[in-house]
């Protein structure tokens, strides 16, 4: 399983009305969380193969800011 973490530009979960539909089609509902305390409005997305230009393309096509944020595990200590 892949794990993608995206910073965004989504305030609160009013606005995740228009990607909501698509998001749960594509991913299932227990597949991708945001972090709206974050600063970086952070969404975490589960998926079993890379899709971080088809988020990013979902949210820009709504008006969102979505870019991926490359980590490495290595960074974690993992």
């Amino acid at each position: 399983m892949n794990i993608m973490i995206f910073k965004t530009s989504v305030q609160n979960i009013g606005e995740l009305i228009t990607v909501r539909p698509l998001m749960n089609i594509l991913f299932g509902e227990k597949n991708w969380s945001f972090a709206f305390d974050d600063e970086d409005k952070i969404l975490r997305v589960v998926s079993s193969v890379p899709c971080g230009p088809v988020v990013e393309e979902i949210f820009s096509e709504r008006g969102f800011l979505c870019q991926e944020l490359h980590y490495s595990l290595s960074e974690f200590n993992v």
